[in-house]
Order: C-alpha cells, then sequence, then structure tokens
C-alpha cells in the first residue's frame, strides 16, 4: 500500500514536468498523509480548457459520489490495479477520471526486531514522479459541500522494495506516461499498472518520526543508520536444541 509520501518540487519544475500552466504557491511536504489536501494533475472536464492538464488541491481518500459521508474515503487511499475496472467505489473513476499525483518519494514500513522500521523509496536518480491515481467529486448534501478526493493505485512491489512490502503505487516517470494514463481508453490504460522496473528504485531507512503526522520536515528524507538484525542465540554446548 501507500500511506504516506513526500512532494518537495519546487513549483516551476513541476509545471514543466506535468505541463500544466501553473503549479500553484506550493509549499514542500516531506510527510503527506491521508485525509490532507495534496496537489493532484487532473484533466479539465468541461469548459474552454475542457481537455487540458491542470493542479488541483484534493483531500487524499476517495470518496464515491453515491457515499453518505467523507468518513469512507479513510478506507480508500489506495485502490488495487487488480480491481480498479470491477469495485464500485473505483469503476468509474478508472474510467473517466483518471489523474496522477505528483511525488518524489514514498515511506514503507517493515517489522525488524519487534520495531516498525519506516523506509523511504525513491527514484535512484532522485528526480519527481508521479502516482497513477483516480478522483472522484463528492457532492455530500448538494448544500456546498463539494469535494474533490483522490486515491493512488497500487501494485504488486518489484524485486527492489518486495523485503519491505508487498505492494507498491504505481510509478509514472514521464510525460507520454502521464498523458496515457490520464487520456487513454481503460484497456489501454491499464498496461501501466504494473510495477516499475526495479533498477530505477532504491529504498533506505529513515527516522521512525514519519510515523507521526503532525512531523513534517526534511529531515524527514535523510537516511538513518539501522541496527544490522540481532542473530538468533547460539545453542549451549550439550543442549538438545
Amino acid at each position: 500500500m501507500c500511506g504516506r509520501y513526500s512532494i518537495t518540487t519546487a513549483p516551476e519544475a513541476m509545471r514543466q514536468l506535468f505541463d500544466v500552466d501553473t503549479a500553484l504557491n506550493l509549499e514542500p511536504r516531506w510527510n503527506m498523509a491521508p485525509t490532507q489536501a495534496a496537489p493532484v494533475i487532473k484533466l479539465m472536464q468541461e469548459g474552454p480548457a475542457k481537455g487540458h492538464p491542470v493542479v488541483a488541491m484534493m483531500r487524499w481518500g476517495l470518496v464515491p459520489g453515491w457515499a453518505k459521508d467523507i468518513d469512507i474515503g479513510v478506507k480508500m487511499i489506495n485502490a488495487r490495479a487488480e480491481t480498479v475496472n470491477e469495485k464500485p467505489a473505483f469503476r468509474g473513476a478508472y474510467r473517466y477520471r483518471r489523474c496522477v499525483i505528483p511525488a518524489d518519494g514514498f515511506y514503507e514500513w517493515r517489522t525488524e526486531d519487534g520495531v516498525k522500521q519506516p523506509y523511504r523509496v525513491v527514484r535512484r536518480d532522485r528526480a519527481p514522479f508521479a502516482f497513477a491515481g483516480l478522483w472522484e467529486l463528492w457532492e455530500g448534501t448538494g448544500e456546498g459541500s463539494a469535494l474533490e478526493t483522490f486515491t493512488i493505485v497500487t501494485t504488486e512491489a518489484n524485486a527492489a522494495i518486495a523485503h519491505i512490502h508487498h505492494r507498491m503505487p504505481v510509478m509514472l516517470f514521464a510525460q507520454d506516461a502521464f498523458a496515457t494514463w490520464m487520456r487513454a481508453d481503460p484497456k489501454d490504460a491499464g498496461q501501466l499498472m504494473l510495477p516499475c522496473d526495479p533498477g530505477l528504485v532504491e529504498a533506505y531507512p529513515v527516522d521512525r518520526r514519519v510515523g507521526n503526522v503532525r512531523n513534517d520536515d526534511a529531515g524527514l528524507v535523510d537516511p538513518v543508520e539501522v541496527p544490522a538484525a540481532k542473530a538468533p542465540p547460539k545453542p549451549q554446548q550439550g543442549s538438545l536444541f
């Protein structure tokens, strides 16, 4: 899964990478968490700019249009690539409202000696990228409560991070992939829902402070030393075991 990520790319660099007119006045985020507002690239669906990519701030955790309240979004921060075209919560968005979510790293946890150790996954060249995503407009009661929300599509982990977690986000690295994901028909877009080349990414341990959503500073992305795993005790001489 993907439950935390970072997006610290400068607005101008983001504007150029995603071919949008503006990237808003975005502050760097080192610890983006579910239910928070995050920048998302979507295609305009109406008006003179229809079909043009724009940056929108959306709430992380997709809320289907039929939902009675936004609480359901907490359970829908990720969508499995294997079932996005089947699940009622995601199939409409997969067909008509695909988006890309700018990022430059994401976090996963692995239990080591009884302690959950976070790892940051990045491109080896440290360049920004995007997650494949889906978005929805939830109109709530229809009394001014309209809200745009998104989810991150996940797939099986590649060899670079499978030792940390068995799932990973669908990562997109170039403008042609961004365009294909957002513009192509569902069948062609589906060809992108695969683990990325393991040679393109790497994971390194970071401070456990990232587990607290109140922490959001540059120190979270610095690598830390992790003690070597303890070897099992050697049997004593004369032991039956």
